[in-house]
């Protein structure tokens, strides 16, 4: 007996209310009546805001060959409320604490009841759980997009046990740089399972100069300060006290310098007491979690990002699409999207040293600054936008739900 036909046929401990049969039996798939399009289930932690959670929203409206649907995890989050505006269905478990394998069930119940033959599920929790249901559904197709991960930290032992075991299986393993596939290979995902799609966004229009005087005067900003800016959750991830700490040695050289924090996290009181002390007071603006995110990066001259960890950045992303030079961290996908000085400078992590003195180079060159700010923005416009992105998953979706 195969390990799907054993893992469909077990009885969960805990299942759900309408499930509580006498003898677990897979579940079927059939598209609603009337549903015209293919369904897809994209499976989240939640729809709080972040770089994940604007790309599956960003999937779900532009992917109109398909009927989406969105399964969270946990609560729905801030961002639900934009898809349900709009005639999307989001869907929320509230699995709790602890493992809950139920879920697997769960998820293969709503996928049957919304006509959805394929799970979309984007990091690595949602992944175990969209596993499970596929053992319940096995005709449920999967797609799972590794996004990042929390630390630089080699995988377990544990991790690499689950996921020889998780692999068993049918479905499209996606990661969202070269050096995160590297990254799950070692983790034990089979080498010719793992692709790459790379992370976009929508390009827009370059920003004016009127524009970026008015971002300035909208912050309080001074027009003749040099403004460096980083956008991010406030996670230990993204390490902003190296960020904190390089702009106290920048600042020492360029007096007219400013830091512009946007986000929200788990660490903002630790920031914003950091910001307070002596040597940093009354220059770190930090504005907590802002939606028109696009309409203040004009305001920064160089954009910094002091991550220990990344996928392929959306912010960094962001940045060269508002013309802003870039100094990022060499970590994650982010040497793939600035391969070289004439699109971005890249920085070692954990050194604020380093970081401010890439920084105060730049400043001080300002023809090289513009340059490299032209060549950011041409770099993401020939790579890295979301027609190229969801062109590329909406091919994986076809495959895998053999439409021609």
């Amino acid at each position: 007996m195969s390990v799907n036909r054993i893992a469909a046929t077990r009885v969960p401990d805990n299942l759900p209310d309408d499930s509580a049969d006498h003898h677990a039996r897979p579940l079927l798939l059939a598209r609603p009546p009337g549903q015209a399009r293919p369904g897809i289930l994209h499976v989240v932690l939640s729809l709080q805001p972040g770089g994940t959670e604007h790309l599956v929203i960003e999937m779900c409206k532009r992917m109109t060959a398909f009927a989406p649907t969105v399964c969270c995890l946990d609560d729905e989050g801030e961002w639900a409320a934009g898809l349900k505006a709009r005639g999307i269905e989001v869907v929320a478990l509230h699995r709790g604490a602890g493992f809950r394998p139920d879920l697997g069930r769960r998820i293969a119940r709503l996928a049957l009841d919304r006509g959805a033959g394929l799970l979309h599920c984007h990091q690595y929790s949602p992944f175990v759980y969209g596993r499970i249901a596929t053992y319940w559904s096995p005709r449920l197709q999967l797609v799972y997009t590794e996004h990042g991960r929390l630390s630089d930290a080699p995988p377990t032992w544990k991790r690499q046990l689950a996921n020889r075991i998780l692999s068993i299986g049918d479905g499209s393993i996606v990661a969202v740089s070269h050096e995160l596939r590297r990254y799950m290979i070692d983790s034990r995902f089979p080498d010719h399972r793992v692709e790459v799609i790379h992370n976009g966004i929508d390009i827009g229009t370059l920003p004016s100069l009127e524009e970026r005087w008015h971002a300035r005067r909208a912050l309080g900003l001074e027009d003749d300060a040099l403004v460096v800016a980083t956008v991010a959750r406030l996670d230990p991830v993204k390490d902003l006290g190296t960020l904190l700490e390089a702009f106290v040695l920048l600042h020492r050289q360029v007096p007219h310098a400013r830091l512009l924090i946007v986000g929200d996290g788990p660490e903002y009181g630790d920031l914003m007491e950091r910001a307070s002390r002596a040597d940093l007071a009354g220059l770190v603006h930090m504005t907590g979690y802002r939606a028109d995110v696009r309409a203040l990066l004009p305001a920064a001259d160089v954009y910094a990002s002091s991550s220990i960890s990344e996928g392929v950045s959306l912010t960094i992303l962001e940045a060269m699409g508002a013309g802003v030079a870039v100094v990022a961290t060499a970590v994650g996908g982010s040497p793939e999207v600035l391969p070289d000085d004439s699109v971005g400078v890249l920085v070692p992590s954990r050194d604020p040293v380093r970081l401010a003195a890439a920084i105060i180079a730049l400043a001080g060159d300002r023809p090289r600054l513009a340059a490299v700010a032209r060549g950011g923005r041409q770099r993401l416009e020939s790579a890295f936008t979301i027609d190229r992105m969801v062109g590329d998953y909406e091919r994986i979706y076809r495959r895998r739900l053999a439409i021609t």
